[in-house]
């Protein structure tokens, strides 16, 4: 009896490996190219991103439309990034955002982000800078 175990377990490792082996016969299509985002294709942009969705997402959202999972117990709400740069404390220039991202915005939510060092403000502020735009 244990030998006849035996063998039906070997019988079915050994069909298992064949169908693995052979595979689908048919060629398989290539998937099309996908094309870079200018996030990805700008190193800072790609860094910027990286530090956007670990620091600013949760209130901003994915997207910068002020709709992160945190924005509902916020007020005043957090800033739409495709809203007028009048509309911005400190204007969504890059000049404008390192603003912000240094000091915060006192009587908000908005606080400060020094922690993260003047190289990655400058960097978060230009990809913030790009959400506005696009």
């Amino acid at each position: 009896m244990n030998s006849k175990k035996v063998l039906v377990s070997l019988l079915a490792v050994s069909f298992a490996f064949v169908m693995v082996a052979c595979g689908d016969s048919k060629p398989k299509e290539e998937a099309p190219a996908v094309q870079e985002s200018s996030a990805s294709a700008d190193p800072d942009l790609a860094k910027g991103e990286e530090l956007y969705l670990q620091n600013c997402s949760s209130c901003h959202g994915e997207k910068g439309a002020g709709d992160g999972a945190a924005a509902a117990a916020l007020n005043p709400k957090p800033r739409n990034y495709k809203s007028p740069a009048s509309e911005w404390k400190n204007g969504n220039s890059i000049a404008g955002v390192t603003k912000t991202l240094k000091e915060g915005i006192k009587g908000s939510p908005m606080v400060a982000y020094g922690h993260l060092g003047d190289d990655n403000i400058k960097i978060l502020a230009k990809y913030v800078e790009h959400l506005s735009k696009n």
